[in-house]
């Protein structure tokens, strides 16, 4: 027995050594957990900021319900501009086509217009 008395002695003795050194790093968890407790201290007020950020998000829903009959009006318009995009082209082409031909017009019927002007009763 006393050989293991001897071993307890010598357990607690190495106990006391490894944990003598606890009280120290007590110390700087407890600076650590103080700096935390700090740094939480403006948690909810950020919180709140996120909270009232997050708030128009909760109005989502009602403007997808709003949105969604829009779709397919959307689409038959899309779908309509694409049909009328080439009569467009085509009328801008016989536009550019007509002026020429109007020109050659006006130059023809000049003389008439000239004529008309020499008439007696004319207001000119």
């Amino acid at each position: 027995m006393p050989g293991q008395m001897n071993d307890v002695r010598k357990e607690i003795t190495g106990l006391r050594r490894d944990l003598g050194v606890l009280p120290g790093q007590m110390e700087g968890l407890h600076g650590e957990i103080a700096g935390l407790r700090a740094n939480l201290r403006s948690m909810p007020g950020k919180l709140d900021k996120v909270s009232e950020a997050m708030e128009p998000m909760k109005e989502l829903p009602g403007v997808r319900k709003n949105v969604e009959p829009l779709e397919a009006a959307v689409l038959s318009v899309r779908e309509a501009v694409d049909d009328l995009e080439p009569m467009i082209a085509e009328m801008d082409k016989a536009i550019r086509e007509l002026h020429p031909r109007l020109e050659a017009i006006q130059e023809s019927v000049e003389p008439i217009g000239n004529l008309a002007d020499r008439l007696p009763g004319s207001r000119r």
